[in-house]
């Protein structure tokens, strides 16, 4: 399908590229990747940082939102550091990027997806094979910080009992042994949500700002390939193989994520039905997520849809 160009698909009109909006949405998703270092509760916001890049792409054209994205690497190595520019443009903002591109290309939001997610997971698959070590260093450092002495001195200082110390450090202990194994399928999993989350948030603003550029229900349609349920079946017999259990692990972790989006997809489809306003429709999803086994529930609901 032909690109539709820089228009506004809910009125039609032309829109030209302009350096406001270039600066603005640059400066927006630059000031969202770095608001963890301002105030380090405004972590989160990290992952809808591509999502200003989305919308210059669709308001500006392609060439509007790669300078959008080249001004925001500017601004976050200004503050930071060059590498952070670098793991920015990388992570964040080649996906904003790409969803842009796909719904600008008529293609739709979920196709959208599937290219940011293709982009991280070959980004992943690079640093596994160039620097395993360090890739896993770096992802077992926030549990690392866990179980340092200083904040264990934090612990104790705060009256927590030298009993109740000792089973905290033996839970990090074996979350950081559960986490060295299955680092890779975590950063698979993690890439998938970082898309989820741009798009949800790209989502929500578009039907309030401009609903042409969205198709309808496209998400309640996800339904992975029947061959996944195999892939799932054979990882769960590997892990009885010592060799090929770290691997098997992996793979039951990332199959079993996505199968829960698929379980989401379906939960979304029947309460988007529901006879009654929009905020009890929301309240269900809310309810269904808030469940402590919500993630068991939707896997199973997404495999046995499938199977």
């Amino acid at each position: 399908m032909a690109e539709r160009g820089p228009v506004s698909a809910g009125t039609g009109l032309g829109a030209e590229p302009r350096l406001g909006g270039v600066v603005g949405q640059g400066a927006l998703s630059a000031l969202l990747f770095g608001g963890a270092g301002l105030v380090p509760v405004l972590a989160p916001l990290a992952l809808v940082a591509p999502v200003p890049l989305a919308v210059q792409r669709l308001r500006g054209g392609a060439s509007g939102g790669w300078l959008a994205a080249a001004l925001a690497a500017a601004l976050v190595a200004a503050a930071s550091a060059p590498a952070a520019a670098g793991v920015y443009l990388a992570a964040l903002a080649v996906p904003g990027l790409l969803l842009g591109e796909s719904l600008a290309r008529g293609r739709g939001l979920l196709r959208g997806c599937g290219w940011a997610f293709a982009a991280l997971v070959a980004q992943v698959a690079a640093g596994l094979a160039l620097a395993p070590k360090a890739l896993a260093a770096r992802v077992l450092a926030p549990v690392d910080e866990l179980r340092s002495e200083a904040f264990l001195a934090q612990l104790r200082e705060g009256g927590l009992a030298p009993e109740r110390v000792d089973e905290y450090v033996a839970q990090v202990g074996a979350m950081h042994d559960a986490l060295a194994v299955v680092f890779p399928g975590a950063l698979v999993i993690g890439a998938a949500l970082l898309v989820a989350a741009s798009a949800a948030a790209l989502r929500l603003y578009l039907l309030r700002r401009d609903p042409g550029w969205l198709e309808d229900g496209e998400f309640e349609r996800l339904r992975l390939p029947l061959p996944l349920v195999l892939v799932f079946v054979l990882a769960g017999a590997a892990v009885a193989l010592p060799l090929a259990r770290p691997a098997a692990y992996n793979v039951l972790l990332v199959t079993a994520f996505f199968f829960a989006l698929q379980g989401l997809a379906i939960v979304a489809f029947y309460a988007r039905r529901l006879a009654g306003p929009p905020a009890l429709r929301v309240a269900v999803v809310v309810l269904v997520l808030a469940n402590p086994w919500a993630p068991q529930i939707l896997a199973l609901l997404g495999l046995f849809d499938n199977w």
